[in-house]
């Protein structure tokens, strides 16, 4: 008759039993164990109970090894994929920083590249400036010029009708003379001829002085119009000169902004060359990643590996649980028709 009422600590009791034994504590044994009392749903928990407080034990039964391999197997096994683990975060980690630093890095070049281009654009705007002011004080320059010769020529018109009107008053003075020696020549003539030629002379003379009056006083403007002329080229001199002055200032700056305009050339050009050398570095950088990231995957590769081989490990092990749970039942088969041998043939000998 079955007894009643399985308690947990008979089952402990049976599985420590079977495990000293050799045997696998699996519920058939354990009830086996207990004279066939007790179902295999009161059981089930009281040995599930056992094994989660006796893994070493359960694994050294289950498998047939020591509890202590079999830690110490997932503790490598543990204690690689950590590594990996940790490797694979400390490359993506300084990786990443190295990418945060070339990209600070390629920022600053831009800025610096967007200030050089700012200060080409001003130095350029100068130089258009400089190169407006210098075609303005040229075409100035020009007009003055051409001022200057107008007034050379009116000058020289000047001077010219000038000398006309002396040679008209010396005509003038000439006729004058010999009209009066023609006056003297006839005042022997007739009193009233004399008289009339004399009144006719006068009314002449007096015309020819008020002409030659008039000529002096025109002879006298245009003086003063030449000395205005004289004093209006001066200034035109002067006012040629400063522009000559202005030009050549103006000249200078403009080649200073030339040699500025190629020293923020050969600038850009550094920079340039700065970016094509950060360029490189992230390029190296990349490079460094992929090697970092073939690393990982060899490491993952070799986690792998390693998994697949405590796998096949355990399969094996297993499998050799498998085979001397086999072997035991296959011995405990030989005993019971060994003890069959012996109950129907007394004589047989025993085994040693």
């Amino acid at each position: 008759m079955a007894r009643s009422g399985v308690l947990y600590v008979h089952v402990a009791q049976a599985a420590a039993r079977l495990v000293a034994e050799g045997h696998n504590p699996t519920i058939d044994n354990i009830r086996v164990a207990l004279g066939g009392t007790g179902s295999k749903s009161t059981i089930a928990p009281l040995l599930k109970r056992w094994k989660a407080a006796h893994p070493g034990t359960l694994a050294q039964a289950e498998l047939g090894l020591p509890a202590e391999l079999v830690l110490a197997l997932k503790g490598v096994y543990e204690k690689v994929q950590a590594e990996s683990a940790a490797q694979c975060e400390q490359a993506a980690q300084a990786h990443q920083a190295e990418i945060t630093v070339l990209q600070e890095q390629l920022q600053q070049a831009f800025v610096e590249h967007r200030a050089l281009l700012s200060v080409q654009e001003q130095q350029t705007q100068a130089l258009a400036a400089a190169t407006t002011r210098s075609q303005g004080l040229a075409d100035t320059v020009q007009r003055q010029e051409i001022v200057l010769a107008g007034l050379g020529s009116e000058k020289l018109g000047l001077e010219q009708r000038l000398a006309d009107r002396a040679a008209e008053v010396a005509s003038l003075t000439q006729q004058l003379q010999q009209a009066r020696v023609q006056f003297e020549h006839y005042q022997v003539s007739a009193a009233q001829q004399r008289t009339d030629e004399r009144q006719a002379a006068e009314h002449h003379r007096h015309r020819l002085e008020h002409e030659l009056a008039e000529l002096q006083q025109r002879l006298l403007a245009q003086q003063t119009r030449l000395g205005e002329l004289q004093g209006q080229e001066q200034r035109l001199v002067q006012d040629h000169d400063h522009l000559q002055g202005t030009l050549l200032t103006t000249q200078a700056t403009l080649a200073q902004s030339q040699i500025a305009h190629e020293h923020v050339l050969l600038q850009f050009t550094d920079l340039n060359q700065a970016h094509q050398a950060m360029e490189n570095r992230y390029a190296q950088g990349e490079q460094r990643l992929a090697e970092t990231r073939t690393n990982l995957a060899v490491s993952e590769r070799e986690r792998s590996l390693l998994a697949e081989r405590l796998t096949q490990t355990e399969t094996q092990l297993t499998e050799l649980a498998t085979a001397k749970q086999l072997l035991l039942q296959d011995n405990a088969v030989l005993f019971s028709q060994l003890a069959e041998l012996r109950t129907k043939q007394p004589n047989l000998p025993s085994a040693s």
